[in-house]
């Protein structure tokens, strides 16, 4: 058996040599898988790096808004911020326009930034602040990435805006709050003198509210007493003309009838010092109303009445002294000074007598004022509770920290709210590019492709005189697709080096593609030896199954159910997962992991093959028989 597999290795060796066409058509299987690679490595290797020939069209409408008379156009500021981006070719057109060209295939996308947009976003300031809104609009049509790559390109502008938007916005807070800082700076003794101050006030509510008490108490003992007082005027004017009439006729009497004369003296005295305490009584009265009121108008009619009491004592002293010249020498020298006394007191008195109306108009005004009082206190007295309460409620600490917001940097402020938190990203095991990440599912793909061509190429059949055993021709013709598969490996292996595609180690990748492609072409190559075109088509089966069921796009999370459950039981998703270890960086354990998995397949397969093979062999041939009768195959 041995001996005829060797037989059949050198023969075929011989005749690949011997022909020109037949190495010229290998060379072409061994070069396709790396076709397939190279391309797809390359066309992946970074896309993104690409995004800035992307058309994408900006509309922008703002109108802009005043805000505390400051005037903000954010839609400026945002194409400004595009055009120093260089994600896409931003194209700044009128709306016409890009809608046009998006429709005919000219923009991949079109950004709306429309005219209420600045006037929305400081919306903040009124009772009813809303989102600002922007349109974005796509043509899905023209390719199935661009759109997806202009919606994460147009998630990054929104992101951008939103980070201005704060920016701004908090920068004017900010800048308000400066300037509160500043103002507390300003009068923080004035504010604590008044806070001292309101509660010293509250704290004497209580008296107060007993002083008021008591002035309607005085109050209504004022009106009582007025009453009567302001009865006696009449009299106190009466009292005054008599003094003045007697004064006149006292001249007559000295010299005359010096008892006469002594007799009206005394008189005069009674209803002058009546008078006085008349005067007396009626200013405690006035006195009392004044100190409840602070009526000015009381004040005026109080000192009018001093002058009058001060008058009627002058009267009354004057008239004590000539009655003590009367009794004395019977007559008296003062009845000049006297008159004029007795003149100006009764003067003074008929003056006060006439202002009757102004004392009654002075004293219900004072009377109107305290009952204004009275309904009015209650709602004082709420007031300077409440002013004690919110001023107690800011201690000097606060003040003190409102004043440190004045020295706020305002700068800073901005930028630590356009980014309050910086993430710091670390990646384990990093992939440098797009590429490098797909390279790992490209190549054990093309490899598989590479097995597929060459089983499709070559017959399995040994055309010889000699009769060989099924197993010699199995293992004998081993030998050229297993050379095929390593020349494979090795051209693609060598070409990927040549592109930027990140490799942790050059020696391990090259081995490990290698034996990835000698595993790959063990399993196709057994199956269409052991089953010939069933195998072939099974070999293609796997392959469709491979592309998606390894995961080497997509998380295998992502994928349907079906993927998911086959995904063990796919060759290549073991070839997938040790590539990705020479690539981002070995882990050797998982390294190791795949790779003995890996040969499970293919030793399964080589086990499998030695079994069926002479049962299956003639079936084979059989069917391959028939379909090369048709003429179709």
């Amino acid at each position: 058996m041995i001996r005829g597999a060797r037989e059949i290795f050198k023969r075929d060796i011989r005749a690949i040599v011997r022909s020109p066409v037949v190495m010229f058509v290998l060379a072409v299987i061994i070069l396709i898988p790396s076709l397939y690679a190279v391309f797809n490595i390359q066309a992946t290797l970074d896309p993104y790096a690409h995004t800035s020939d992307i058309k994408v069209a900006v509309v922008n409408e703002d109108m802009g808004s005043k805000f505390n008379g400051t005037q903000y156009n954010l839609g400026n500021e945002f194409v400004d911020e595009l055009k120093n981006n260089t994600n896409f070719d931003w194209q700044f057109l009128d709306k016409q326009t890009a809608m046009d060209g998006l429709k005919t295939g000219k923009y991949y996308a079109v950004i709306i930034i429309p005219g209420n947009f600045t006037e929305d976003i400081l919306s903040i300031k009124t009772s009813d602040p809303h989102q600002a809104h922007m349109e974005y609009i796509v043509n899905d049509k023209l390719n199935p990435v661009a759109p997806r790559i202009t919606n994460a390109g147009v998630d990054a502008v929104q992101a951008k805006i939103n980070d201005e938007v704060v920016k701004t916005v908090d920068g004017i807070i900010f800048g308000k709050l400066s300037d509160v800082g500043e103002l507390a700076k300003a009068n923080k003794a004035q504010f604590l003198k008044t806070k001292s101050m309101v509660n010293e006030l509250n704290g004497n509510l209580g008296e107060i509210d007993s002083s008021l008490d008591q002035a309607n108490s005085d109050m209504t003992t004022v009106n009582s007493v007025w009453s009567k007082v302001s009865t006696n005027l009449p009299q106190i004017k009466s009292n005054a003309d008599y003094a003045k009439s007697k004064s006149d006729q006292l001249a007559g009497y000295i010299g005359n009838d010096p008892s006469k004369a002594l007799t009206t003296v005394q008189d005069m005295e009674v209803k002058v010092s009546n008078l006085v305490t008349a005067l007396n009584y009626m200013k405690a009265i006035l006195t009392s109303l004044y100190n409840l009121t602070g009526d000015p108008q009381l004040k005026t009619i109080i000192t009018q009445i001093d002058g009058d009491i001060t008058e009627a004592n002058q009267a009354l002293t004057v008239l004590k002294a000539a009655e003590a010249d009367l009794k004395s020498t019977g007559t008296t020298t003062r009845l000049s000074q006297l008159k004029t006394s007795i003149d100006q007191m009764d003067s003074a008195v008929n003056a006060l007598y006439n202002n009757q109306g102004k004392i009654n108009s002075a004293i219900s005004e004072a009377s109107a004022k305290l009952g204004l009082a009275n309904s009015q206190w209650p709602t004082f007295r709420s007031a300077i509770q409440e002013a004690a309460a919110k001023l107690n409620s800011v201690s000097e600490s606060d003040l003190d920290s409102l004043i440190s917001l004045s020295e706020v940097n305002q700068t800073g402020v901005k930028s630590y709210f356009e980014s309050p938190v910086d993430l710091e990203k670390e990646h384990i095991y990093p992939v440098k590019n797009y590429g490098s990440a797909l390279a790992p599912f490209y190549i054990p793909i093309s490899l598989w492709i590479g097995g597929i061509i060459a089983v499709a190429m070559l017959t399995m059949r040994v055309k010889s005189r000699k009769k060989y055993h099924s197993t010699s021709v199995y293992m004998g013709r081993m030998g050229v697709f297993l050379i095929i598969a390593i020349l494979q490996a090795l051209v693609v292996g060598v070409a990927t080096l040549f592109l930027d595609v990140q490799i942790s180690s050059k020696i391990l990748f090259i081995l490990t593609t290698l034996y990835i492609s000698l595993c790959s072409m063990v399993i196709i190559y057994s199956m269409t030896s052991a089953v010939g075109n069933a195998g072939k088509a099974l070999a293609i089966i796997i392959l469709v199954f491979q592309i998606t069921g390894t995961a080497g796009i997509f998380p295998l999370e992502l994928l349907p159910s079906f993927f998911q459950a086959i995904h063990p039981y796919l060759p290549l998703t073991y070839a997938v997962g040790a590539l990705r270890e020479v690539v981002g960086g070995v882990l050797w354990s998982s390294f190791w992991y795949n790779i003995i998995l890996l040969t499970v397949f293919p030793v399964a397969a080589f086990i499998l093959t030695l079994v069926i093979k002479e049962k299956m062999d003639k079936r084979a041939q059989w069917m391959e028989d028939k379909l090369e009768e048709s003429g179709l195959f």
